[in-house]
């Protein structure tokens, strides 16, 4: 049987995910120790595959699992699932609140429970632990009773001890963990599904605005988008970017493509599945579909071109007003060399694109004379 990897001991809700991915998919779990431990066993071809967690509704993101990402080769994201978390508060038998001089979990169960800790728990001291299970294993074997750990139901079973305290997270019932799946090979599938990016940004003025442009002007729905240290230098981050559509789709291709002269380097990370739960997979998957096209989603990307040449001629605007207040005092303003040279580029590309040149120099020509007349207005006030 296949062996996928995962985060342990039994009972943290890396184990939770992996237990529910396997019956679904017909793979064994495997404890391991860490999640470099996961990456690395995939990557030396001992796993299969591997669950591990991404981000949290509350805690935010696992900083070590984007790290894990860019850093180990040959490891793609081939699924991904939602689990909602429950955490608890963890004690020995007969241990009451008042009790508790101590309080163990992850750093990321003890972020997702803080104002509980906070108000009922004041002034207790908090430790963390390597994962919710290593915190309920630590207060069932410790020598004194008086201590509690944070986690789950499951936590409590396999380490024989009861749940005092119930749902403790901040957010109620609304605390979700996402969880991605790994593998060596990258996965074969459909729309709707994500695709994860990870890249290294140039270090020049509107470098991240002119990436995140190139996905807005073909309507790609970014899902997420998170900044991690690249390890060089202070200021030095890399960008991991989630967004709707298949690595192979032609939309996708061209904003990757566009965006080479603004990256160090990137990396595809894979494209895999959008989860959803059961109920969710109707037969409304057609209308999701994202190469579907008719005359509305057409007319849609016109209306964004538009919008987007209307931000370029505001930009190109303000840098005509720039010139003119350099011109002040002058008696020159029209360069007509200027503008020839102007015109000639546009005509050059606007063959290269297959554009007509004699209608492209009539829109230059009109746009030239409106900034003639905007430097005018403004040396004469």
């Amino acid at each position: 049987m296949k062996k996928l990897g995962y985060l342990g001991p039994p009972g943290t809700f890396s184990h939770t995910a992996a237990m529910q991915y396997a019956a679904e998919n017909d793979f064994q779990p495997v404890c391991c120790s860490g999640l470099e431990t996961v990456f690395r066993q995939i990557q030396a071809g001992l796993m299969d595959a591997g669950v591990v967690p991404a981000e949290n509704s509350t805690g935010g993101t696992v900083g070590e699992t984007l790290d894990l990402l860019s850093a180990v080769e040959g490891i793609y994201i081939t699924g991904e699932l939602l689990l909602p978390v429950h955490q608890h508060l963890l004690v020995r038998p007969g241990v009451k609140l008042q009790q508790i001089k101590k309080v163990y979990s992850h750093p990321q169960a003890l972020s997702q429970c803080r104002h509980m800790l906070q108000e009922q728990l004041p002034g207790i001291p908090v430790t963390e632990t390597a994962s919710t299970a290593a915190a309920a294993l630590l207060v069932s074997a410790a020598s004194w009773p008086l201590a509690a750990a944070v986690g789950s139901v499951s936590a409590a079973e396999n380490y024989g001890l009861e749940v005092l305290c119930s749902d403790i997270q901040d957010s109620g019932v609304n605390n979700v963990t996402r969880f991605l799946v790994l593998g060596r090979k990258k996965t074969v599938t459909s729309n709707p599904a994500r695709t994860s990016l990870v890249l290294a940004v140039k270090d020049r003025p509107g470098a991240l605005y002119h990436i995140l442009r190139e996905f807005a002007m073909r309507k790609i729905n970014l899902t997420r988008i998170e900044s991690r240290p690249a390890g060089n230098k202070l200021g030095d981050y890399i960008f991991f970017i989630d967004f709707l559509g298949l690595d192979d789709d032609p939309a996708v291709q061209t904003a990757i493509t566009e965006i080479g002269e603004f990256v160090l380097w990137s990396r595809l990370l894979g494209s895999y599945p959008v989860y959803r739960e059961p109920e969710e997979i109707e037969s409304d998957s057609s209308a999701l579909m994202e190469g579907e096209v008719n005359l509305s989603n057409i007319r849609e990307k016109i209306d964004l071109v538009d919008s987007e040449i209307m931000h370029l001629l505001t930009i190109r605007q303000h840098l005509v007003d720039e010139v003119a207040r350099f011109k002040v005092g002058k008696t020159k303003i029209v360069d007509r060399q200027r503008e020839e040279a102007i015109v000639n580029r546009v005509r050059e590309l606007a063959a290269e694109n297959n554009l007509d040149p004699a209608i492209v120099e009539k829109i230059y020509r009109l746009i030239i004379r409106g900034s003639v007349l905007r430097q005018r207005e403004l040396i004469s006030l």
